[in-house]
């Protein structure tokens, strides 16, 4: 036995986080389903995902029962290949609502299940004063570090849009600028 771990099958097939160039996609992609031919690799469904904007696709190493992510590259946007941390975490706010245009009663609703999650303090939230739209918030999950924003109908649409964005404590970006809100009772 060697004195590194030995690395996973799904980290060999490709090196980097992203995708450089189209030979590397079909290098990857000839890889994963030859180790999906021979059994040792399986697609299973996609749990929390990165980006609600791409589609993805989830695989998992049979004998360590390590997962990776993969989103396929749409040049420009590069892609993606990387180890999901903890295959059994889910979004809280895409149980809520799991679409991304809720009709106005369905926004109501959203609403509604937000706002008691927020005065129990289960979610921070924050009014994005830079757009022009009123009342756009967004609500942050410390938990799962997700922050995801509720636009109104009408704004654009006869419908409300309901989307991850790219806000993080481990970055840095939530709140970032914004000021939240506090709950009443914590005032």
């Amino acid at each position: 036995m060697g004195l590194l771990p030995k690395r996973s099958i799904l980290s060999k097939l490709h090196s980097g986080k992203e995708f450089g160039a189209f030979d590397e996609v079909q290098e990857f992609q000839l890889r994963l389903e030859a180790e999906l031919e021979k059994g040792s690799v399986e697609r299973i469904p996609v749990g929390k995902m990165f980006s609600y904007t791409t589609p993805e696709e989830w695989y998992r190493e049979k004998a360590t029962g390590i997962v990776y992510r993969y989103i396929p590259p749409e040049f420009p946007l590069k892609g993606r290949w990387e180890r999901v941390e903890d295959p059994d975490d889910r979004s809280l706010f895409e149980q809520l609502y799991p679409g991304d245009a809720p009709n106005p009663e369905e926004y109501k609703a959203l609403v509604r299940k937000l706002e008691e999650l927020w005065l129990r303090g289960e979610v921070e939230r924050a009014r994005d004063v830079e757009t022009p739209i009123e009342g756009v918030m967004l609500y942050h999950h410390p938990k799962t570090d997700e922050t995801f924003e509720l636009i109104p109908p009408g704004a654009f649409t006869k419908d409300g849009t309901w989307r991850k964005v790219f806000r993080s404590q481990k970055s840095g970006s939530w709140p970032g600028e914004l000021k939240k809100d506090i709950p009443p009772a914590r005032r």
